[in-house]
């Protein structure tokens, strides 16, 4: 991967990360959908990749978090950045 290519892909990881923080403060607080985005967030920022932040779920917690958290990843995957 050029370096051209590895920023591309950090960028984004970037704008999925935004997309999901506002997914978040949208969300009615202390909500599943809430928490799920919130956390979606955090592993998108800290990773360079989809791929890396998917392989990351399995660090959140409560079953019910993780799971929804990994939907919102494939919606804002399929809506594209």
């Amino acid at each position: 991967m050029t370096s051209l290519e590895a920023r591309s892909v950090v960028v984004g990881n970037r704008q999925l990360a935004a997309r999901a923080r506002d997914l978040a403060a949208r969300a009615p607080r202390g909500s599943i959908e809430c928490k799920a985005a919130g956390c979606l967030a955090v592993l998108l920022d800290a990773t360079r990749s989809a791929t890396a932040a998917r392989k990351l779920l399995g660090e959140i917690g409560q079953d019910n978090v993780r799971d929804r958290a990994g939907q919102l990843l494939g919606e804002l995957l399929a809506q594209g950045t």
